[in-house]
């Protein structure tokens, strides 16, 4: 659970009353929570330009490549129809 604290000028961390969402000084995160908070954050990044354009292409060209199986799919099956 997250608590907040202040640093005091001896460098040590002392916990106040503060709410979490009043907090004037750190918030202190449990390892599960921070977890959580980082998977959130790249969830939500920006995307890089590869990784666009690599989106990009795989809406475009497979569709195209699904296309082409079954319409060589359908060229081979044409061909046992006629027998």
């Amino acid at each position: 659970m997250a608590q907040c604290v202040v640093l005091n000028a001896d460098g040590t961390l002392t916990p106040t009353a503060e709410p979490v969402a009043e907090c004037s000084g750190f918030v202190l995160v449990s390892g599960s929570e921070y977890a959580v908070y980082a998977q959130v954050q790249q969830a939500f990044a920006t995307p890089t330009p590869e990784q666009v354009a690599g989106l990009l292409s795989i809406g475009f060209f497979g569709p195209v490549a699904v296309y082409m199986v079954a319409h060589l799919a359908k060229r081979l099956a044409s061909m046992f129809d006629r027998a």
